[in-house]
């Protein structure tokens, strides 16, 4: 494990320091409300034309502006999926998505975002012993990395749990809530990562260059480039299996509008039937019990024998889950 330090305060600032003058490549992380861009400065020495890119969260904007390359720094927006606290009463665990910017020295990694959090108690540790430079640099990104991947396949679980009840004896209803969070988590996932895949084809190859950053003969951010395809592709095939569940869906809407109009079809014949005043229907039906059989008895029972001939192909089940991570969590512990 490489030097960790967390926060700018006195302490720190001392801390840094002395690594750097011991020559020792170290991971900082931040948060940007904790700091002013003067104290970065001061203690880092990032230029104001490399502060811009690294203090820049603006959601929903264009992931090629906040990329920053100079030779001495590479600065480039990223994306993590961490836990975060569940409120009281909820259940299972949440991966929510973590904004974040990286910034590449030859001296030090700095990772800035906005969440209280701790990256490197919540990333998966490594060890750098023997490694170069380069190799700490994209273990840190490779676990960042391996949290979309936990997201992604939090939403295949969740869809082949949905794919397992709805295949039960009596065609299990799929919720749409359940469908509606699943889409969203997988439209969110998307929205990020394609840019972020996008432009680091780019970034591999500045970061490769940064002067004082030490290499070996590996190709490793080509591997993060690999990964993040590979993200890209597993979300593009849940959306192809959560498009097949919402065609299961609107299939089952149909079934019961069906079997609805099934059971009111014998009761608007015998209503347009005995609407009809023929003269036999007006001799005939005088009393009141000829009125029960044929105007009551008649329609309900034929309703009844509808109903129980399509209870014979088995009883419709609704899933006790109606949100994503109540899904996510019940099978797990199925396959458990």
């Amino acid at each position: 494990m490489s030097e960790i330090v967390e926060g700018l305060g006195g302490s720190e600032r001392e801390r840094i320091k002395s690594l750097r003058q011991e020559m020792r490549f170290f991971w900082i992380d931040l948060c940007s409300a904790d700091v002013s861009p003067d104290l970065l400065a001061e203690a880092l020495d990032i230029p104001p034309h490399a502060m811009a890119p690294l203090l820049d969260f603006e959601r929903g904007g264009i992931a090629s502006h906040r990329f920053h390359a100079d030779g001495q720094h590479v600065v480039f927006p990223f994306n993590c999926y961490l836990d975060v606290e569940r409120e009281q009463g909820g259940e299972g665990r949440r991966l929510e998505a973590i904004d974040l910017n990286v910034l590449v020295h030859g001296d030090y990694l700095l990772t800035m975002h906005r969440e209280q959090t701790s990256l490197p108690e919540q990333l998966p540790a490594y060890s750098a012993e023997g490694r170069s430079e380069q190799y700490i640099v994209y273990a840190v990104l490779d676990a960042m990395v391996a949290t979309i991947f936990d997201a992604l396949n939090d939403a295949e679980l969740a869809l082949e749990g949905l794919q397992l009840l709805a295949s039960e004896v009596g065609n299990a209803r799929v919720r749409l809530g359940t469908l509606r969070a699943i889409s969203l988590r997988l439209t969110s996932m998307r929205r990020l990562i394609g840019p972020q895949r996008g432009v680091f084809e780019r970034i591999s190859e500045e970061i490769g260059q940064v002067s004082g950053l030490e290499s070996d003969s590996e190709h490793y951010f080509e591997r993060i480039y690999g990964q993040l395809n590979r993200v890209v592709d597993g979300i593009d095939a849940a959306a192809d299996t959560m498009a097949k569940l919402v065609d299961l869906r609107l299939n089952e809407t149909m079934y019961w509008l069906t079997v609805v109009a099934t059971i009111f079809l014998p009761l608007t014949f015998m209503t347009g039937f005995f609407g009809m005043n023929f003269s036999w229907l007006v001799d005939h039906i005088e009393s009141p019990v000829a009125f029960a059989l044929l105007g009551v008895a008649a329609p309900i029972g034929s309703a009844l024998l509808i109903w129980f001939a399509i209870k014979r192909r088995g009883t419709p089940v609704q899933p006790d889950q109606d949100s994503f991570e109540r899904v996510v969590t019940t099978f797990r512990s199925h396959l458990r």
